[in-house]
Parts: C-alpha cells; sequence; structure tokens
C-alpha cells in the first residue's frame, strides 16, 4: 500500500490507477517479447521505454551506453542540470511536473535572436549556431543533451567537447541520411558520458524517453520499480 501511494504522488509515475495498469503491462509486454539482453538493470529502463514509445524493438540492438552514462545523467538530474535540446519537439514532449521533482530547466536555442543572426551570418545551420551559443554562454557545462533532430548539432558538439566543454550526459539519437552516423560516431569517441542510437534510426520521441525514464529512475532512487521488471 506505501508503494501504491508513493507512485500516485510520484509525478514520473500514470497519476490513475489505469493508467498505471496500462503502462505495467505495456513494460510487461516489451520485457516478454524482447527476450534476453545484456543491458545492466539501470540500462533496461531506458532501453525498455525507448520501445515503449515507438513499438520498435530494433532499439533493443541499437541503442549503446557508455560506462556509467545512467548513474551520470541520474546524478545530473538529481543535482537540478539543465537539459539542453535541439529541438522543440523534445521541450514540448517534457512532462513540466517531471522536471519540476529536481529543478531541472529545458533550453532551446534555434529560435534565439543571437543564434538566428549567427547562423544568417556564418551561413551555417541553426543547430550549429545553438551549439556555439552555448558554449560561449557555459550552458553545456555539466547539463545533460539532448539530441533527436540534427546531426549538425551533434557535430558542433562533439568540436565543443574536444575544446573542452563537459556536459554530465549526452543522449546522441538524431534521425536522417546525411552525417547522422558519422555524428555518433564522433560523439562515442569523446570523454563525456553518452546514450547513443547506432545508425540513421533516431528521433525526438526517443530522446523525450529516455528522459523521462532517467527521471523516473531518479525519482524512485535508481530503482526500476515497475512490476514488470520484478515479474
Amino acid at each position: 500500500m506505501d508503494e501504491l501511494i508513493r507512485k500516485r504522488q510520484n509525478p514520473t509515475h500514470q497519476m490513475t490507477e489505469k493508467g498505471r495498469a496500462i503502462e505495467e503491462e505495456s513494460f510487461r509486454i516489451v520485457d516478454e517479447e524482447a527476450g534476453p539482453h545484456g543491458f545492466s538493470e539501470l540500462e533496461w529502463p531506458i532501453v525498455r521505454r525507448m520501445i515503449h514509445a515507438t513499438a520498435d524493438f530494433e532499439y533493443k540492438t541499437l541503442t549503446r551506453f557508455s560506462p556509467q552514462a545512467v548513474e551520470a545523467g541520474l546524478e545530473a538530474l538529481k543535482q537540478g542540470a539543465r537539459i539542453l535540446v535541439d529541438a522543440r519537439m523534445i521541450a514540448c514532449g517534457l512532462n513540466p511536473e517531471r522536471l519540476a521533482l529536481f529543478g531541472n530547466e529545458v533550453v532551446e536555442l534555434l529560435a534565439h535572436p543571437e543564434v538566428v543572426a549567427r547562423a544568417q551570418a556564418t551561413g551555417g545551420t541553426r543547430a550549429e549556431a545553438a551549439v556555439a551559443y552555448a558554449e560561449e554562454k557555459g550552458l553545456l557545462e555539466g547539463a545533460i543533451v539532448g539530441v533527436g533532430n540534427a546531426p549538425t548539432f551533434l557535430l558542433a558538439l562533439a568540436r565543443a567537447v574536444e575544446r573542452g566543454a563537459r556536459p554530465a550526459l549526452v543522449l546522441g539519437m538524431p534521425v536522417g541520411f546525411v552525417n547522422v552516423v558519422e555524428a555518433k560516431r564522433a560523439l562515442m569517441a569523446l570523454p563525456v558520458p553518452w546514450i547513443v542510437t547506432e545508425g540513421r534510426k533516431g528521433g525526438s520521441t526517443l530522446v523525450v524517453a529516455a528522459l523521462h525514464a532517467l527521471l523516473r529512475l531518479a525519482a524512485d532512487g535508481g530503482v526500476d520499480t515497475s512490476r514488470a521488471h520484478r515479474r
């Protein structure tokens, strides 16, 4: 009963009993159909939610974690780290009540006047200009960076890290055809924690799913509390 009350009060869980039952059953189905895997107890809840969000079991084989990536993300969230994203879709998809648990601010810069002006002046993409602006303002330091749309954002971020920027965690999940694979490989060679979807597949939906999974783990003390996991 205490666990049920806690879940009702915890915004990372569904608000109603019926909603929780549907989510738990969805997770159970994913666990059953996914079968054995090599992910850790902290990694699997993230991959499972990504599969849950897309109904695509290929993410079981495409998702990669650097050592201690989840732990780094959880610690950053609990310390109130900002979440810097490459697309408004990610910002819109994140639940405000869940973000409020630890006071995590979501920052999306593509429409910022200085970013737009920089892109127009240089002829580059707004994504590249957004990373340059974030680096200059110190917004990358200790941040969780979510990239679900623009490989140019991820490539620019990789160059910023090579210059010394140190985000707490990078979710490298852009989708597309041009420079997508190269951008993800560049990230995986860097000395920062990362979670990546290999190949061309990815998207803002996956970043939102991964962040919600991280927020739930952080709120639950780093433990997968779903009934599906315990069965």
